[in-house]
Parts: C-alpha cells; sequence; structure tokens
C-alpha cells in the first residue's frame, strides 16, 4: 500500500484563507463609499433626465395641441401640491382653465414617478410649468435644482426659459443650500 506523497496533496491552509478574507473585507470597505457615490449621482442624472423629458413632452404637446399644457409636483399622481418640492412625483395635463393647476376635467398626458434619496427643488413661488400653444413658457424663468445625498457640492439645475428653452448647469452655492435642505433623513 502507498502512502501519499506531500508533494500531490493541494489545498489551502487556514492561514491563507483567513489573509484571503481579510484582504477581500479590506477592499470591499474601501470600495463601498465610492460605490454609494456612484449610485447616488445615477440617481441624481436618472431624475434629471426624467423631468427635462416630462418638460420636453409638455412643450412639444403644448405646440401640437395649440393649447396649454402644464407640469407640476403630485405625490398622488392625480392632483398638483402647493409645494416647490418635485422629488414626490409629477404631472404633465391639458390645461383648460389656464389656471396651471389640474381640474377634475382636464386630462392627464403623463405621470413622473417619484425618485428617493434627493431633493428637486423649483424656484420659490413657482410651483408648477405652463407651456402655450407656441411653446414658450408663461411666467419668470424656472430653476429647478437637484440635489443628492453626495451634498451641495454635487447639485446641478435645469433652467427654463420664457422662451420654453431647457438648459443644464452647475448649482449656485445658495440654490444647492436650499435644495439640499430638502433631502429627506435616511
Amino acid at each position: 500500500m502507498r502512502q501519499p506523497s506531500s508533494k500531490c496533496v493541494r489545498g489551502i491552509t487556514l492561514i491563507e484563507l483567513i489573509f484571503t478574507i481579510a484582504i477581500g473585507s479590506i477592499l470591499c470597505a474601501v470600495s463601498l463609499p465610492a460605490l454609494g457615490g456612484l449610485m447616488n449621482g445615477g440617481q441624481s442624472r436618472s431624475a434629471h433626465n426624467a423631468l427635462v423629458a416630462a418638460l420636453n413632452l409638455a412643450r412639444s404637446t403644448a405646440a401640437s395641441r395649440q393649447a396649454d399644457v402644464s407640469i407640476c409636483p403630485s405625490r398622488d399622481g392625480a392632483t398638483c401640491d402647493n409645494a416647490i418640492w418635485w422629488q414626490h412625483g409629477w404631472i404633465v395635463f391639458a390645461d383648460a382653465n389656464h389656471d396651471g393647476v389640474r381640474s377634475a376635467n382636464e386630462a392627464i398626458i403623463h405621470v413622473g414617478q417619484a425618485h428617493d434619496g434627493l431633493a428637486i427643488a423649483s424656484s420659490a413661488g413657482r410651483k408648477h410649468v405652463t407651456y402655450r400653444g407656441d411653446g414658450s413658457s408663461a411666467g419668470t424663468n424656472l430653476t429647478f435644482t437637484f440635489c443628492d445625498r453626495r451634498g451641495p457640492a454635487s447639485a446641478d439645475t435645469i433652467a427654463i426659459s420664457n422662451a420654453g428653452r431647457i438648459r443644464s448647469g452647475k448649482a449656485t452655492a445658495a440654490q444647492a443650500a436650499a435644495a439640499c435642505h430638502g433631502l429627506p433623513t435616511p
């Protein structure tokens, strides 16, 4: 009967396994904060793109129907909130009575979903956007400021001119501070 030689035995020792697990744990601990920042940035970009798409839909629908179309923040997907906070969702609707607030007889064109973990604030006093039949935006210029858990340094904006054009940019310190104040607490 032959005894197996020590050269043929394969495997790992307990010490090698412990060191491998320790190194893997350290690498995971170092990479988790970066992953969190990456996820928050992606979530903010997703909300940014969704709001721009809804604004473009409202503008193009207003131009094609030659009628007012409004967009406002909405928690329930049916009525407008009387607030500057848009992270809970929004609705795009045909604004037949030109008041910027959805009535029961005004058709909903689109419902935007809620975006958790970030704050979206519109300019003070601007609680809706109305596009006219020529594609222009009624009222003064409007700015939306997006702030996620990365903080004010990562805040960005969407600005809508009276002509109805949308542009993106970096938030000022005041805009970022105001929007980040609305961040939900974890």
